[in-house]
C-alpha cells in the first residue's frame, strides 16, 4: 500500500467521521461570527513561536499539497476557499483559508491544525491532527497553504 494510497484512505475516513456527526442544528457560534475574520487569538505559549522550517521549499510544498488534498481538502475545498463536499453540513462553515492565510503566523497555523477546532473560542469540528500527522508532516501543509 502505497502512502499516497494510505493519506486518502485516512482523509476519507476522517471525513466520513465529520459527516456522520453532522446533523441537527447547533447553537454554537464561531469566534469570529458572521463577518470575515478580521484579528485572531494568538497561540498559546507552547506554540508561539514556532516558524516553519519548509518555508519555500518546493519538495514540502509538494508533499503538503498531497496531505492537505487527502486530509484537508473534504471541509475546506481543493483550492481552500471553505467549499468543500463536507463543509456544507457544517457548523460553524470552514474558513476560505486562501484569503485569511497572509494574516496568520506559522505558529497560528501550526497551533489550529495541531489542536483543532473543537475549543473556546472556535467552536468547529475540525479535527486535531497531532495525533494523525507528526510535525514534518503538518509543517508541510502550511507550507503549502502559504502558495494559496
Amino acid at each position: 500500500m502505497t502512502i499516497r494510497y494510505k493519506f486518502w484512505l485516512v482523509g476519507l475516513i476522517l471525513c466520513g467521521i465529520l459527516i456522520s456527526s453532522c446533523g441537527g442544528t447547533t447553537t454554537q457560534t464561531s469566534f469570529f461570527g458572521e463577518d470575515e475574520q478580521t484579528s485572531y487569538p494568538e497561540p498559546p505559549e507552547q506554540y508561539a513561536d514556532l516558524i516553519n522550517p519548509y518555508t519555500d521549499d518546493q519538495d514540502a510544498i509538494a508533499e503538503g499539497e498531497l496531505l492537505y488534498q487527502a486530509n484537508c481538502s473534504s471541509c475546506h475545498g481543493f483550492t481552500g476557499e471553505g467549499d468543500g463536499t463536507a463543509a456544507a453540513g457544517l457548523e460553524p462553515q470552514p474558513k476560505n483559508l486562501s484569503q485569511n492565510q497572509p494574516a496568520l503566523s506559522d505558529a497560528y497555523y501550526f497551533w489550529r491544525i495541531s489542536e483543532g477546532g473543537l475549543m473556546e473560542p472556535f467552536n468547529s469540528l475540525m479535527p486535531g491532527w497531532k495525533g494523525i500527522l507528526n510535525e514534518e508532516r503538518i509543517w508541510q501543509v502550511i507550507a503549502f497553504l502559504r502558495t494559496l
